[in-house]
């Protein structure tokens, strides 16, 4: 299993974060099972080889994978069950508060959800899944995409979510007495519309990955001491959101870890 990151051309670095590629082949492992954990991103997903086998965990209905779909934000974490060769996936990772600007959709709609791409009624996209499946190399998968999401290269992001982001903190515990230049109501409001959950959850998630981040880089930092920098009560209480989050205690995560990337951050199975 190979995963790589793929840089955007600079006139869509405010609107991409990276391109991703997974690919499998013969001689790798066996049928092995994946976790994709929740990163506060929104994922296009475009599969030109075998498809993988997606499981919401505790979600009435568990999302179908179709050839071509998008990853909405997610509220844990998700199983793939990913085939031995034949995999070619290809995907665009977005900034989370632009996807709503370009499909033009409220994005709690896609919460916790595998939506097929063609569902979201966008213009062109049709075409663009056409164009993905018939490209032979990354390089023109990209070129693809940047030349589909052309009218944005002038989107503005100064009254997105964005900047209410940098006056946020990870700090979860505190964010009623934030002074974000808005009230408390309209800030869920606006965070569910263009985001997809509640600003508190999209904290939990992004305070959750700068501790796996810490940990890839620092695995033997004690427990206490990660809790503590990232702003949890203590030990226990970081131990009981990890498992939420991932499925599994830190532990546990640091001997799955995917080498290859980021994408599927670990292996369980």
């Amino acid at each position: 299993m190979q995963f790589k990151k793929h840089k955007p051309s600079k006139a869509y670095e405010h609107l991409i974060a990276y391109f991703w590629t997974i690919t499998s082949s013969e001689g790798d492992d066996a049928t092995a099972l994946y976790r994709f954990v929740p990163d506060a991103y929104v994922d296009w997903v475009f599969h030109s080889g075998k498809l993988w086998q997606c499981d919401f965990p505790n979600v009435e209905i568990n999302a179908k994978t179709s050839r071509f779909h998008v990853f909405g934000q997610i509220k844990k974490y998700i199983n793939l069950t990913l085939p031995s060769n034949g995999l070619d996936v290809f995907g665009v990772k977005f900034y989370p508060w632009v996807a709503s600007k370009i499909w033009n959709i409220d994005m709690h709609y896609l919460t916790d959800s595998c939506l097929d791409l063609s569902d979201l009624e966008a213009p062109r996209i049709k075409a663009l899944q056409d164009q993905i499946y018939s490209a032979q190399d990354t390089t023109t998968k990209i070129a693809h995409v940047e030349r589909y999401l052309s009218a944005f290269v002038t989107y503005s992001d100064h009254k997105s979510l964005k900047h209410i982001f940098s006056s946020l903190t990870i700090d979860v515990n505190h964010l009623k007495t934030l002074n974000v230049g808005i009230g408390m109501r309209r800030l869920e409001q606006r965070f569910k519309n263009e985001i997809g959950i509640s600003p508190k959850l999209f904290l939990r998630t992004c305070r959750i990955n700068a501790a796996i981040e810490k940990m890839k880089v620092k695995s033997n930092q004690s427990l206490t001491q990660l809790a503590l920098e990232h702003h949890y009560y203590d030990q226990s209480h970081f131990i009981k959101d990890f498992i939420q989050f991932t499925g599994c205690n830190p532990s546990q995560f640091l001997k799955s870890i995917n080498p290859n990337g980021d994408i599927l951050n670990l292996r369980v199975g």
